[in-house]
């Protein structure tokens, strides 16, 4: 069973090469594109991936911010009623190593 993605990243190239690096590896079916923080939250919304990879500096809104964008949006359809939908994992592609963490151990 394939993984399914989104790229978000402001720079044409970037998304180019993060998907040929995801088509060189396999199983990871990219169901769109999309180019600021914006459009990440409404195609997140949207297609329901499994994964997306989040570029952390975009116009719009960073990163971050489209995490809390979705996290608002969830706890708003709870308090009308709805069920929680699962956010999608999350995996930050930047080129700025100051947003690189190393796992705890």
């Amino acid at each position: 069973m394939n993984i399914s993605a989104l790229i978000i990243d402001d720079e044409q190239l970037a998304r180019d090469e993060l998907r040929f690096l995801l088509d060189s590896v396999g199983g990871v079916d990219v169901l769109a594109q999309g180019t600021n923080g914006i459009e990440a939250v409404e195609l997140i919304e949207e297609h329901r991936p499994d994964m997306v990879f989040l570029d952390v500096q975009m116009p719009g809104l960073d990163g971050f911010a489209v995490i809390q964008k979705l996290m608002e949006h969830s706890r708003e359809g709870v308090a009308a009623g709805a069920q929680a939908e699962p956010l999608p994992q999350i995996v930050f592609a930047t080129a700025y190593d100051q947003y690189l963490y190393a796992p705890s151990t």
